[in-house]
């Protein structure tokens, strides 16, 4: 354990008014607990080596409960900043694959996106959009500056809704409770709402099945989904089947 720390926890335990002699016990009760729950966890990990795997682990998760952070993680894993069609004619951008994309921001497509667009959400988030000029000002995947966390709010405000919608239309009930109660399958349907509805019902499927197959553990049911992406028969599905699965084994549990 570093000196640091035995300092930090020595000041607090003389904040407690305790003697010398009681403080000294405490601590070293402290040490052997925190010692014992380290081996217990990780019996290779040294408690010296504590504080830099706290600095050095990726953030996971054990519940989905802040579904705005999955859409967050969603934005900045697999879906991009800021586009314009203009940009191709003033030179911002060069050999885009945009296709027939219209103004995007965080996946959102101004264009073929017109039911997200019409929400409450959906029009202040293009209204801050319109309101900063991006259009002529900001440069190909700009994030939005200052605007950058409310726009991220405010997709989440318009993913959820659908997200629930989806859910409810094409998840079986057992299979809703499965995905609503671990991340690794609210962050692929939250994805599969970007998708479409046509995606999520394909993902959906192969879930529902599994699941009356009896298959009801998380984690084979993650891999049914990613499975399903990866053999959908599309190429840019599968691409993004390869993403999902990364940031599912990198940042949940």
């Amino acid at each position: 354990m570093s000196q640091r720390l035995l300092e930090n926890i020595k000041k607090q335990l003389d904040l407690m008014k305790l003697d010398e002699q009681d403080s000294n016990k405490a601590l070293d009760l402290f040490v052997k607990n925190l010692m014992q729950a380290n081996t217990d966890a990780n019996p290779t990990l040294g408690l010296d080596d504590v504080e830099d795997e706290k600095k050095t682990t990726p953030q996971k998760f054990s519940t989905p409960s802040d579904f705005d952070k999955i859409v967050e993680d969603v934005i900045n894993n697999l879906e991009g900043g800021y586009y314009h069609p203009d940009m191709l004619s003033d030179g911002r951008l060069k050999g885009s694959a945009m296709g027939d994309s219209g103004e995007t921001m965080f996946g959102m497509d101004r264009k073929h996106g017109k039911d997200f667009a019409k929400t409450p959400a959906g029009v202040e988030f293009w209204g801050l959009i319109d309101d900063a000029d991006a259009r002529n000002k900001w440069k190909w995947n700009y994030k939005g500056g200052s605007l950058e966390p409310r726009l991220k709010k405010l997709v989440a405000d318009m993913i959820k809704p659908v997200f629930d919608s989806l859910s409810k239309r094409y998840l079986s009930k057992e299979a809703q409770e499965l995905v609503k109660n671990n991340p690794k399958l609210t962050f692929n349907f939250a994805y599969a709402t970007w998708n479409g509805p046509g995606w999520f019902q394909k993902f959906a499927k192969k879930v529902n099945e599994a699941v009356k197959d009896g298959i009801t553990d998380p984690e084979e049911l993650a891999k049914v989904a990613i499975d399903a992406r990866l053999n959908s028969g599309n190429s840019i599905i599968a691409q993004g089947g390869r993403k999902v699965s990364k940031v599912m084994d990198t940042k949940y549990v």
